[in-house]
């Protein structure tokens, strides 16, 4: 019998289901999509250097210093979905948050079924072409709504780890600017695929990623991994420590 894997993590995928990413995955989008807007108000801040009075001493300039900063501009000002070669500082970050998210929403409105029925009434499927509408608007918060709308049909696309790839790092790129991120919690146990210790989790997110390999976990599986796998190790730790005191010991008593 055939295992299917999560295209994001490689985690084996609940037999007889359509997605292409699993369910902690699918968690992982929807958190970086409810994160992006809580982000915007802090690269706001940001955009504009803090000015001061001229400090003696200091190094004159040939030219006036720009009035904004280039790479917070990167990621609120505009751009094409696709990055291209260009000149030294236009989109020297990538591609900004709304565009990448606007881009996402017409990929997906694009690869939507329509159905529409002739006049025999026979029904016909049909993609392409279409725009994504949004209600809200057309700005960072309204894009990530209508993607959050539409996580449950992107989860069984052949792209879903694509788009999950791209936001993260989009994600990344911000919490780098603005060290804005939720707090992290290292958790005790290792991981469950790669057995290093990089498990972590952040105030509001609703998975444990590994840091190392990029499996996803819930609160509850990484309640039944942790139950199955720390009393051993935490009985091996006592036990290499006790060892190390005995040779300490053994070393200090004269000949």
């Amino acid at each position: 019998m055939t295992t299917h894997r999560c295209a994001a993590c490689m985690r084996a995928l609940v037999a007889g289901t359509d997605d292409t990413i699993c369910p902690g995955c699918v968690a992982r989008l929807c958190a970086v999509l409810a994160e992006l807007p809580r982000q915007l108000p802090l690269l706001e801040e940001l955009l504009y250097p803090s000015g001061g009075p001229a400090q003696r001493g200091s190094v004159g300039r040939a030219h006036s210093p720009l009035p904004v900063r280039l790479d917070i501009l990167d990621l609120l000002g505009p751009g094409h979905v696709v990055p291209r070669q260009d000149v030294p500082g236009d989109q020297a970050e990538g591609v900004p948050i709304a565009p990448l998210l606007h881009g996402w929403a017409r990929y997906v409105a694009q690869s939507y079924p329509r159905v529409h029925h002739d006049q025999h009434g026979t029904a016909h499927v049909t993609r392409g072409d279409a725009e994504p509408v949004s209600r809200r608007g057309t700005d960072v918060p309204s894009w990530c709504a209508w993607l959050l709308a539409y996580a449950p049909y992107v989860a069984m696309q052949d792209w879903a780890a694509d788009m999950l790839e791209q936001l993260e790092q989009l994600l990344a790129r911000i919490r780098a600017k603005t060290d804005g991120g939720p707090a992290r919690t290292t958790r005790d146990a290792p991981c469950p695929v790669c057995t290093g210790f990089a498990l972590a989790s952040r105030d509001g997110q609703p998975v444990i990623l590994c840091e190392a390999c990029g499996t996803s976990l819930t609160e509850a599986e990484y309640a039944q991994h942790a139950a199955a796998v720390l009393p051993a190790l935490t009985h091996l730790a006592v036990r290499l420590v006790l060892a190390d005191r005995s040779e300490a010991g053994e070393r200090r008593v004269p000949a």
